[in-house]
């Protein structure tokens, strides 16, 4: 990023919606119609014809869309060494519907894992670009498996994991091996994605913490030091982008000021590089928090939704802009959907494959206006 620009660059959160050949492929496979070696074909090519794509609307940061994706989170977790994950699909747990569920196992100590699956794609993703744009890997950030691990045992740490006096050392000791690991083999943009950050000032989520004994505040004081430990010693053209907008569900209560409260603390605390951030596009004064961004921070502004296929106004995209540039030199400004594309229930929200890229351009042609 330089001085020289004079716009807000797009971006993207991470995630595309996959083609209906894909999805089709996928479901024959299921029926024994294809093998797993045919989709994995299959989703070679439609990667790289997504990145050609991407490159073609003008984005400078290209993910792989996470189309091979099955959990945002877990995908990544089982690949360290030390977790794996359970299928439960039978069974009835205190509900009239059947159990389909995933679950985090522990088999020893968190580590990382040198043959870690994500490696290999990223590589993939690299080979794809060719050195047209520049690569994006995103992961789960170290705060959300603690998290899920507290949570999950209900405060207690020891229920799930065998040295939970270990498990914050643990958990920042794999990350930043992780991480080192995606640099040494090009990657120079990291996004560490949560959707915890977009939740702390929730009274359900309060409620299910102090249930569980848990002090909220000491959460969000645990989940600052993990962030900043983990990137602590990476290299200086490394840049690591944390994102509260990994769950679409889970976008902040800018308006709430309990909720601001861990905002203002994540903004001027945690020591990553650009943060991702989603807005309501027509309720602009929730950008004034961007005064609590330290400067040389970037941020990358969710100006539209991006599990809805209904077009944002224009005008309105424009205005946030110029009021968020109050706060933020337009050299550090980015412009994004809210949220990755791969939503949850897509078919009731109406998004589709080509709706997706209508956004992109909506967004640069706002960046174009602004």
């Amino acid at each position: 990023m330089t001085s020289s620009q004079t716009k807000p660059r797009v971006e993207i959160v991470g995630s595309f919606l996959p083609p209906e050949e894909l999805e089709e492929a996928r479901s024959a496979m299921k029926l024994g119609e294809k093998s797993a070696e045919e989709v994995r074909e299959i989703e070679d090519a439609v990667i790289d014809r997504l990145i050609d794509r991407e490159i073609k609307s003008g984005l400078k940061i290209v993910t792989d869309g996470e189309i091979r994706r099955k959990k945002w989170d877990q995908d990544f977790w089982e690949g360290l060494n030390g977790m794996n994950r359970e299928r439960i699909d039978t069974g009835r747990i205190y509900q009239d519907e059947v159990v389909r569920h995933d679950l985090l196992r522990f088999s020893g100590k968190i580590e990382f894992n040198p043959e870690h699956p994500f490696f290999e794609k990223f590589v993939h993703m690299q080979n794809l670009t060719a050195g047209r744009a520049e690569v994006r890997q995103t992961i789960p950030s170290p705060g959300e498996l603690y998290m899920r691990i507290l949570v999950g045992g209900n405060g207690d740490l020891s229920k799930l994991y065998e040295t939970p006096e270990t498990l914050e050392d643990d958990i920042v000791e794999a990350y930043s091996k992780t991480i080192n690991e995606f640099y040494r083999l090009g990657c120079r943009h990291i996004q560490l994605d949560t959707a915890v950050w977009g939740r702390l000032g929730d009274p359900y989520f309060e409620k299910t913490l102090f249930l569980g004994g848990i002090d909220p505040e000491r959460v969000t004081e645990t989940l600052i030091s993990l962030l900043n430990r983990t990137v602590e010693n990476r290299p200086s053209d490394l840049e690591i982008t944390l994102n509260i907008a990994a769950d679409e569900t889970s976008i902040p209560r800018w308006g709430d000021e309990k909720e601001l409260e861990h905002i203002r603390r994540m903004l001027e605390e945690v020591d990553v590089d650009a943060f991702l951030l989603p807005f309501d596009v027509s309720n602009v004064e929730h950008l004034d928090t961007l005064k609590w961004l330290p400067a040389g921070k970037r941020a990358i502004l969710g100006l539209v939704d991006g599990s809805l296929p209904n077009m944002e106004s224009i005008n309105d995209i424009v205005n946030a802009i110029h009021i968020a540039n109050r706060y933020v030199p337009i050299e550090f400004l980015s412009i994004s959907p809210t949220c990755g594309f791969k939503v949850r229930d897509r078919e009731r929200q109406g998004l589709n494959y080509e709706s997706q890229w209508t956004k992109i351009d909506l967004l640069n042609e706002a960046a174009e206006l602004a």
